[in-house]
């Protein structure tokens, strides 16, 4: 069991560090949400219990926030519900003092879905990698904690690449320069 965690760890790691690769916020989510699905059956499979369900939350938020330009979507009360969510299932499916890395990731993780751009998207999730490296640790999950460093240079290379050096994406750069007034 503990092979087949470690395999579908190192599939969620290669994937979550694409992630913040994605010029868009939108590409950045979608992949998320594949990662997220994994990483929920990689904990489950280590019996981390705590980081499964907070993955397992995350995934529904992920996608509920993927429709963020919808009319339907009422940003304040999503993340007011999450956040009692996440609250509620930390103390329910409390494991000692390692469960408050992820509790407090999927806090920071809550309240950065509702930074639209994405410099500022990245720079605030930034914090959660930290905290489920320490989780990863502490849950004896190689993959996971090998995927928060990568994620980590990920999105430090992403910040640098599109928000310091305000490189364009390469889809972008080949458009001409009416295409891009368009936008």
């Amino acid at each position: 069991m503990e092979t087949l965690a470690m395999i579908i760890g190192y599939f969620g790691m290669g994937i979550l560090f694409l992630s913040y690769q994605m010029p868009k916020k939108r590409q950045i989510v979608v992949l998320q949400i594949a990662a997220i699905s994994i990483f929920t059956a990689h904990y489950f499979l280590l019996g981390g219990y705590t980081g499964a369900i907070m993955n397992l939350i995350a995934l529904s938020k992920t996608v509920l926030y993927y429709f963020e330009n919808k009319p339907w979507f009422k940003n304040v009360l999503f993340t007011a519900v999450y956040l009692v969510i996440i609250s509620v299932t930390g103390v329910l499916t409390w494991q000692g003092y390692r469960s408050v890395f992820p509790i407090i990731a999927m806090f920071v993780h809550t309240l950065a879905y509702n930074v639209k751009n994405e410099k500022w998207f990245r720079i605030c999730m930034f914090p959660t990698s930290p905290l489920w490296m320490a989780y990863a640790v502490m849950t004896g999950s190689t993959p996971a904690f090998i995927g928060e460093v990568l994620t980590t240079t990920s999105m430090l290379s992403a910040i640098i690449r599109y928000d310091v050096l305000k490189l364009k994406p390469r889809a972008a750069a080949n458009k001409t320069e009416d295409e891009n007034k368009a936008e």
